[in-house]
């Protein structure tokens, strides 16, 4: 056999590679066990959390879970925690009703996204500090408001049991939207049952399907019951001095747009989470306006001033309620026509129609705005997207002031009292006020819709009526502030 051959040690050497580095983990933290746990939970549901599933999802052993949550119901507790980190504390001091509401709606939001949750809020024996901390902030801002220990037991309950109660029958339901819902009607709604259950048809023919009916949208419309009916439990006298009032600084959460109509169609102005100002944007059609926007920002609430919910055959108490918050300046609410005047093709006909149903004659200003109207009217019939309000400029203006801004809106002196209204709420002048086709009027009206679009991201809003009116259109008809 042929020995091998000895190195040769002035040969040049193969070049080692280099070792390739393991990637680094993230520290195994208490926080980042939690988070991986509410995360599975809200994929998978809880039937799918196990302490070993967990682990695997973490690339780490079982056991080592356990130097950081002793036991799977110590990680529930610190996972029903980390849910009530993401609610709204109300503040102790700011008007009570907008606070408890602002608290159910975010609420509501966050359960929609944690459904796992629901049944755990307030059945944990060993609550963390964020949940201790939330009831103590729903305590204080009952009591600081003039509630007394009793009625503060009261109400805190009731509105719990909305809360909850309402997320347990909204997420057991057996559809998702309006074409499931009709398909179960389909299936369940026969002739005989129809005849032998009248009421139980009705409401779902003519009520539960409806464009733009969902159970969800009955969420707010309830809430707002149960604090009304409430209210009369607070004793005035009692209640804390420094009560904030409608022009705190508005809180931008989500991306709104405020809309109003000018020379070259709409205008728009974009609040935006950080965004220093609001962004003014122009198109030809409401429609264009909204996907343009969208295109960069996911909007979530839409305020349009324009009547939005036409009547059959009477006036629409959202104006007369406007006109009513407006004193020295109810001029500027006019009256919507009826559906069938806004199909006239002139003023004189559209009278006559609307003469014959509501008893109101025509105004030239009510008329001028057909065009725009039946627009939004056949857009929000679309079924947009987004969630959309009628919101009057004035209505809002007024309340972040506290009271109508009388001077005209065209003057000098008009421009710069909302100027100084818009600021104090939160909303800072625009990046331009006036352009081709749009006026400084048009840009601030905008604006103060978009502050109220911002409070109905936040729960803030009200609106004129509580709850709104519904034509025939299954529209919604209310003015929103």
């Amino acid at each position: 056999m042929a020995q091998a051959r000895p190195a040769d040690p002035t040969a040049p050497r193969s070049p080692v590679p280099p070792r390739t580095p393991r990637p680094e983990r993230p520290a195994l933290t208490r926080e980042r066990i939690v988070a991986e746990a509410v995360s599975l939970a809200d994929g998978s549901g809880l039937a799918a959390l196990s302490m070993r599933a967990l682990a695997g999802r973490l690339g780490v052993e079982a056991m080592s879970l356990y130097h950081h949550v002793p036991h799977k119901d110590a990680l529930l507790d610190a996972m029903v925690d980390a849910v009530f980190a993401e609610f709204h504390a109300p503040v102790a001091g700011r008007p009570w009703r907008e606070e408890l509401r602002r608290r159910s709606v975010v609420g509501r939001e966050v359960l929609l996204r944690h459904r796992w949750a629901v049944g755990l809020m307030d059945a944990r024996r060993s609550p963390g500090p964020e949940a201790v901390g939330h009831h103590d902030a729903v305590l204080g801002c009952l009591r600081r408001a003039g509630f007394s220990l009793a009625a503060t037991g009261h109400v805190f309950a009731l509105v719990d049991a909305h809360l909850y109660g309402f997320m347990v029958q909204e997420l057991a339901l057996p559809f998702a939207d309006q074409e499931e819902l009709a398909v179960i009607e389909g299936e369940i709604v026969d002739e005989a049952t129809a005849a032998a259950f009248p009421h139980f048809t009705e409401f779902a023919r003519e009520h539960a399907l409806r464009p733009g009916w969902s159970f969800g949208a009955e969420f707010e419309v309830t809430l707002d019951l149960v604090l009304g009916a409430v209210a009369g439990l607070v004793d005035e006298d009692a209640a804390g001095e420094g009560d904030i009032g409608a022009a705190t600084p508005v809180e931008v959460t989500v991306p709104v747009l405020g809309v109003d109509g000018c020379k070259a169609g709409w205008v728009g102005a974009l609040l935006e989470p950080g965004a220093p100002r609001p962004r003014v944007v122009v198109a030809a059609t409401v429609a264009e306006l909204v996907e343009a926007v969208r295109e960069s920002a996911d909007v979530r609430v839409v305020g349009i001033d324009i009547p939005i919910g036409l009547p059959d055959s009477t006036t629409r108490r959202a104006d007369a309620l406007a006109r009513q918050a407006l004193p020295g300046k109810a001029s500027s609410v006019f009256t919507t026509l009826t559906r069938a005047a806004y199909a006239a093709d002139d003023r004189a006909s559209a009278d006559t129609v609307n003469r014959s149903l509501s008893g109101q004659g025509v105004g030239s200003q009510a008329f001028a705005l057909r065009a725009k109207i039946l627009e939004v009217d056949a857009w929000v019939r679309s079924r947009p997207t987004v969630e959309v309000l009628e919101v009057h400029p004035e209505v809002s203006f007024a309340t972040m002031a506290g009271a109508p801004l009388l001077p005209g809106k065209k003057t000098a002196e008009g421009r710069a009292a909302r100027l100084e209204a818009l600021a104090a709420a939160g909303v800072a002048r625009p990046s331009v006020l006036e352009g081709r086709g749009y006026a400084a009027d048009d840009v601030l009206d905008a604006c103060a819709v978009a502050w109220t679009a911002a409070r109905r991201a936040t729960g803030l809003s009200r609106s004129l009526p509580d709850p709104p009116e519904v034509f025939s259109d299954g529209i919604p008809a209310a003015i929103h502030a």
